[in-house]
């Protein structure tokens, strides 16, 4: 069966973690209209993501509203995993298209897909929010006095 979702102006898009630096499992969450998406991810294309958004967010150099994104609904409840992320530009309205495809099953037909459609705003949310998850997986962030938001 494929779960396909077209979120458009989500009230939340963050990266988010469970469990212990080493042991983490990383996951993507949006959420619009009372409905949460949570999808499991790899910690590298949390990274990759955030960092092909900055350099769409550099080229589109314009005014970012400032947006406040918010930890990830718990316990996350994911319902597939992503296999591969890609990200387009809108024209109208201006924003961004996050698509993620789910991991390929091969009992199954046509592997699910995501379409979250996002302001130029929380692609910049998210790009600190998920490099600041990644470093802080790694014992140096700690070492140099990092700390989780709200720690």
């Amino acid at each position: 069966m494929t779960d396909n979702y077209e979120i458009r102006n989500p009230t939340n898009f963050v990266a988010g973690t469970v469990g212990g630096p080493g042991e983490r499992i990383f996951y993507l969450q949006a959420e619009a209209e009372g409905v949460v998406l949570t999808l499991k991810v790899e910690k590298g294309q949390v990274q990759s993501l955030a960092s092909h958004l900055a350099e769409v967010v550099e080229a589109n150099q314009g005014e970012l509203e400032s947006v406040r994104i918010t930890e990830m609904v718990e316990p996350p409840n994911a319902v597939w995993t992503v296999g591969a992320l890609a990200i387009g530009v809108n024209d109208e309205p201006q924003g961004i298209v996050v698509v993620a495809q789910e991991l390929p099953d091969q009992d199954e037909g046509d592997p699910s897909e995501a379409h979250i459609h996002i302001s130029f705003g929380q692609a910049k949310a998210f790009i600190d929010h998920a490099l600041f998850l990644i470093e802080y997986g790694r014992d140096f962030g700690r070492q140099n006095g990092h700390r989780r938001v709200g720690e």
